[in-house]
């Protein structure tokens, strides 16, 4: 699989939901069972989804700018497994979840393995730098 391909999955994938999540958060937030009652719930919603625009935007850049490759990678890896993180505590607190969490749990650890794989084969890695 080529980066180009990764890149062009995941940025319509982030940046469509960073638009989803950036201007309807209502629609956003009821994928994954939010309900909005205060202002402060939208400007939320709104915060996390801008990440989510951003690294659709970032992984864009990475199509064409063969330097951010290695870069987009590592903050591939860094988000998403900050969320596989919190969902495994999650599990440990609050119980297993039902099958659309276990399938959320499985597309950001995909994200995580192709992105250490692929960062393991970009020129320029060490595992000991």
């Amino acid at each position: 699989m080529s980066d180009k391909l990764i890149w062009t999955i995941v940025g319509f994938e982030h940046a469509g939901f960073g638009i989803l999540g950036l201007f309807f958060p209502q629609k956003a937030s009821s994928l994954v069972s939010f309900e909005l009652t205060a202002r402060l719930a939208f400007s939320e919603v709104r915060a996390h989804y801008s990440l989510f625009l951003v690294i659709g935007l970032l992984a864009f850049l990475a199509l064409f700018q063969s330097r951010l490759r290695r870069f987009t990678y590592q903050v591939y890896m860094l988000i998403f497994g900050s969320y596989l993180l919190g969902r495994f505590c999650s599990i440990l607190l609050d119980g297993f979840p039902d099958i659309a969490g276990w399938f959320v749990i499985l597309a950001e650890l995909l994200v995580v393995l192709v992105s250490i794989w692929r960062v393991r084969v970009t020129p320029g890695y060490s595992p000991m730098k």
